[in-house]
């Protein structure tokens, strides 16, 4: 008589208990896209400057801009960092802070850099990208606007790499391995709805190649970098366009 069959083995089985820290990391993310969708976005940031009533979609000044940006960089990069320090007392390379290594890697990201210009350019030649981006219109006429602009919409870029290829891809890979990159695609998707829905698509395949990546050179520094050169050349096409410069 034969036996039952085995069941499948897999690589990373599931754990038996759930891991306090992945399921905290986990609850923060959706805590922090609740705060930011209904409190921090630019828009209603502007809104209450302006006294408007909840659901206004005013545009956004540069002050709505910069608290949009310190307030996502407080609870993406500054806050996970705490808690990896001071509650977990670990060295923030273990979260991904590591640049061992990044002048060797840099060149994969330049190259994806590269690939990425003509999706660039073309998603720049639609009005709905031109209307949407720089965040902060007045951006598109003022020299100095758009320098403090940018380097405040740079800041909270390395924070988003900082806690989604970083503190939430390393906590979440102790448990699941690379199973841990689709898990965090997940809310960095999310954060995409406002945005274009193209552009909201591509940073679901974006998400999967950076936190492939990040795990692979064990750091989001060439993400941030990345993200960072695609941001500004989107910007100076738009604010291009618009007769900036």
């Amino acid at each position: 008589m034969s036996s039952a069959p085995a069941s499948r083995s897999t690589d990373a089985p599931l754990p038996s208990r759930v891991d306090r820290r992945s399921a905290f990391a986990l609850l923060y993310v959706a805590v922090v896209l609740c705060v930011l969708e209904y409190g921090f976005l630019p828009f209603r940031v502007e809104a209450r400057l302006q006294g408007l009533p909840y659901g206004a979609l005013p545009a956004p000044s540069l002050q709505a801009g910069v608290t949009w940006a310190a307030v996502t960089s407080l609870l993406f990069l500054v806050v996970p960092l705490g808690i990896v320090l001071f509650a977990h007392r670990e060295a923030p390379a273990s979260i991904g802070w590591r640049s061992r290594g990044f002048l060797r890697h840099l060149g994969v990201y330049l190259v994806l850099f590269l690939a990425m210009v003509p999706a660039v350019l073309f998603a720049a030649s639609r009005k709905d990208f031109s209307a949407t981006y720089p965040f902060v219109p007045a951006a598109r006429s003022d020299l100095q606007t758009f320098l403090i602009w940018e380097a405040c919409y740079l800041a909270q870029f390395w924070a988003l790499e900082a806690f989604f290829r970083g503190y939430l891809l390393f906590t979440l890979e102790r448990v699941v391995g690379r199973l841990a990159v689709f898990v965090m695609v997940v809310p960095y998707c999310m954060i995409h709805f406002h945005k274009p829905m193209l552009e909201a698509l591509g940073a679901v395949a974006a998400g999967v190649i950076l936190g492939l990546l990040a795990l692979r050179y064990r750091s989001w520094y060439g993400g941030a970098v990345l993200h960072s050169l695609v941001a500004v050349t989107m910007d100076a096409l738009a604010v291009h366009s618009a007769g900036l410069f």
